[in-house]
């Protein structure tokens, strides 16, 4: 009878622990859009030669104050918490810190004329080698309501600077 009970304890612990996972969704980058408020289109956006990753590159230099943003729409469930977001990226420059992703911003949207910030971290990603950046959502979880997009802001030292994007992971 003992072994019986130990078995019920065993798999409903081990039941509680995957369920108590972080659920994860993938995305691919390339389905992404360049947004530039000025209709300067000073983003460029192609796939790299290594297969899937979005590169990214500018017309001139793009400064922090200037807003140019990728954007990725994201398939999501309504009502689900947001925990985080990954970003995977690498930047390829000469001048190391000159170019960077300067924003991780998710927002959510429903009718065409109003979108919500519901996530906005200010670090900049600035590796020069590939690498993958968790920003985490903080407290409250912010809730889907409406469509999801992420938004990357991008800052370009040198116009022969690139940035790569990897995969996209939105974390619940």
């Amino acid at each position: 009878m003992n072994k019986i009970k130990v078995l019920i304890l065993f798999f409903a612990l081990f039941f509680i622990a995957g369920y108590a996972q972080a659920e994860t969704i993938w995305f691919s980058p390339l389905t992404a859009i360049p947004e530039d408020p000025t209709g300067a289109r000073s983003l460029v956006l192609g796939v790299n030669t290594y297969g899937d990753a979005l590169e990214v590159t500018a017309t001139g230099p793009v400064a922090e104050s200037d807003f140019r943003w990728v954007v990725l729409g994201l398939t999501t469930q309504a009502n689900k918490a947001i925990k985080g977001v990954e970003v995977c990226y690498e930047v390829i420059t000469a001048s190391p810190g000159s170019s960077y992703i300067s924003q991780v911003r998710l927002t959510t949207m429903t009718t065409p004329d109003f979108s919500t910030v519901i996530h906005d971290d200010a670090t900049n990603l600035t590796s020069t080698t590939p690498t993958c950046y968790t920003s985490n959502t903080g407290k409250p979880k912010p809730k889907v309501s409406g469509t999801t997009s992420l938004s990357l802001k991008m800052v370009f030292g040198n116009a022969s600077d690139k940035i790569r994007i990897g995969s996209v992971k939105l974390i619940f």
